[in-house]
């Protein structure tokens, strides 16, 4: 995957389906979505397998608690789509306790505001590892630079620019960009109940 590219532009995607408003992504190492959905904390009463067009729906009549949509995304690697708000750090660091690698992406539409792409691993923020700017310092965690060849951001770029050379950055990272089968998917969706974090 390193150098590689998505066939189509990941922001024109998260457009189309509906999510220019907002995306919180979270990529976390290993197979095992349960237990990931476990150490969330979610509410095991609320758990409907579904597809994104439903889990979008529901999350729209969701009121008090956080809902996620989560499911495989290659050998490796789980996906978790925050589809209200967006997670804390104190999350991020229970889910990749144990030696996990995580990412994080969040952007938000409506403030047009992106934040970093971020590695947590074994519990811990580890950095940001944004891909560099041209001519600027490299990226954070050398040993992933590899990931960023070709993927420079510059100054005049707009957010959506950027978030999808991050996200090509996380799809190299992870072995799969996200694409049209991606949002056709079945996958599970649960809520986090708000208490359950202290949101």
């Amino acid at each position: 995957m390193v150098g590689l590219l998505p066939s189509e532009s990941q922001w024109d995607l998260l457009r189309e389906f509906g999510l220019r408003s907002g995306f919180a992504g979270i990529w976390v190492e290993g197979d095992d979505p349960e237990e990931l959905a476990r150490r969330l904390q979610v509410d095991p009463g609320s758990r409907v397998e579904c597809g994104f067009a439903e889990a979008m729906t529901r999350y729209e009549q969701s009121l008090d608690d956080e809902v996620i949509w989560i499911g495989s995304h290659t050998p490796g690697w789980t996906h978790i789509l925050w589809l209200s708000a967006f997670h804390t750090t104190t999350e991020a660091k229970a889910l990749s306790a144990g030696g996990r690698r995580l990412l994080t992406v969040y952007y938000n539409g409506g403030l047009t505001e992106l934040d970093h792409l971020y590695l947590y691993q074994d519990g811990a923020l580890v950095n940001e590892i944004d891909p560099p700017y041209i001519d600027g310092a490299p990226v954070s965690v050398p040993e992933y630079a590899v990931y960023a060849e070709g993927l420079e951001l510059e100054d005049d770029m707009s957010s959506t620019q950027e978030l999808h050379l991050l996200l090509c950055m996380v799809g190299r990272i992870t072995g799969r960009f996200l694409d049209r089968e991606w949002f056709a998917s079945t996958r599970t969706l649960y809520c986090v109940p708000a208490k359950a974090w202290g949101f």
